[in-house]
């Protein structure tokens, strides 16, 4: 079994990065645009916790919505105190592929710019 990954913030204060720099070459924070404003068939309650993942997970955008809106319902059952064993496991896995956790966030790559073509200077 591999080994957890290393969150790029803890291995910068380690110095992780600096003794393995090719390890964290391709780690990065990804810049995307907001989720935006909470869905209108959402209650008030519902629109707070959407808003507190907005806040809490920048990285998350529009094509993110769906996610975090299975999030927040399965959330406000949570905190009803109305959801079974399988609520909580759902609620963990959804949290993992928004990047909840140090290690999900590590493996979220977006490159800043795309590297231009070597081959366009032959072809166009």
């Amino acid at each position: 079994m591999s080994r957890p990954r290393l969150p790029q913030e803890v291995a910068q204060v380690t110095g992780a990065v600096s003794k393995n720099a090719g390890r964290f070459r391709s780690r990065s924070a990804p810049k995307v645009k907001s989720l935006g404003p909470a869905p209108k068939r959402f209650t008030d309650d519902q629109r707070e916790i959407w808003d507190e993942f907005n806040a809490d997970f920048p990285w998350l955008g529009r094509s993110d919505r769906r996610v975090v809106g299975l999030a927040v319902i399965l959330q406000s059952e949570i905190d009803k105190g109305e959801a079974p064993v399988a609520v909580f496991a759902q609620m963990r896995m959804l949290l993992s592929a928004m990047g909840g956790t140090p290690v999900d966030r590590s493996k979220v790559v977006a490159p800043d710019e795309e590297e231009p073509d070597p081959a366009d200077a032959f072809l166009n």
